[in-house]
């Protein structure tokens, strides 16, 4: 009798924009920064400029010694306070990490998550501190993921390989064992290019309700929502059975 052999092992998730919804808790430090400084610039503008700046300064920090992600996102507010002209401070970020606890999980995180499980391993990295993740894992309402792990641990975050292959040799799962999924198309790039099949979990934006057009290296897949990866692990463990 020919021995099936399971696919994926493990799923593979990022956390941020992926299981959880951290865009309004942003959109809402980026209105209190603005009403701190008396500007009137829309704060989804100025959100969307933020997160540009910043992730210019996090995916530079990937490369370079540990920062923490506190750390970079504080240097991309400056940088963002800067660019309209704002004479801001630092120490502002606090605007943003008193209100981390609001995060909360997308509606379909834990139907899909719980579903997923009952076939393969769950695996969450997230490039935010312990503290940080704690919180949003906390908000999944008794659900155990498999693995939860963070850039404080591994001293090292995404894009950086050194952070997706730290969750694999703690696994101890190779890149063709798992699939990963993520909403930064760079982050699902990212694992495309150290071999690792994935899905680009195309979420409409938080209020234009509008999704992204893809740009650079196509993903293995498209999807809109959680519950079509829990479809694409169904139809990959059907097949291989059917072998």
């Amino acid at each position: 009798m020919k021995r099936v052999r399971k696919w994926p092992k493990a799923i593979f998730y990022d956390s941020k924009t992926t299981l959880f919804d951290w865009n309004p808790v942003w959109i809402k430090a980026s209105s209190n920064i603005l009403n701190h400084y008396g500007s009137q610039i829309d704060s989804e503008e100025f959100m969307k400029t933020w997160m540009d700046i910043g992730l210019g300064v996090h995916h530079k920090a990937a490369f370079a010694e540990y920062r923490k992600f506190t750390d970079i996102m504080q240097e991309g507010l400056v940088k963002t306070l800067n660019h309209y002209g704002i004479s801001g401070r630092p120490e502002d970020i606090r605007f943003l990490t008193e209100l981390w606890d609001d995060v909360q999980p997308f509606p379909d995180t834990l139907p899909a998550l719980t579903k997923q499980q009952e076939m393969t391993k769950i695996l969450i990295f997230s490039n935010v501190e312990t503290e940080y993740l704690d919180m949003m894992v906390r908000k999944l309402q008794g659900f155990k993921p498999d693995f939860v792990g963070d850039m404080d641990q591994a001293r090292a975050h995404k894009p950086s390989p050194r952070a997706y292959f730290w969750v694999l040799e703690k696994n101890h799962l190779g890149v063709e064992d798992v699939l990963y999924c993520a909403r930064p198309q760079w982050d699902v790039q990212a694992a495309m290019a150290l071999g690792m099949k994935s899905v680009w979990l195309n979420r409409v934006q938080w209020r234009a309700q509008v999704q992204e057009e893809l740009r650079g290296v196509k993903p293995d897949y498209e999807v809109k929502d959680l519950h079509a990866v829990t479809k694409i692990l169904e139809s990959s463990i059907l097949g291989a059975k059917k072998k």
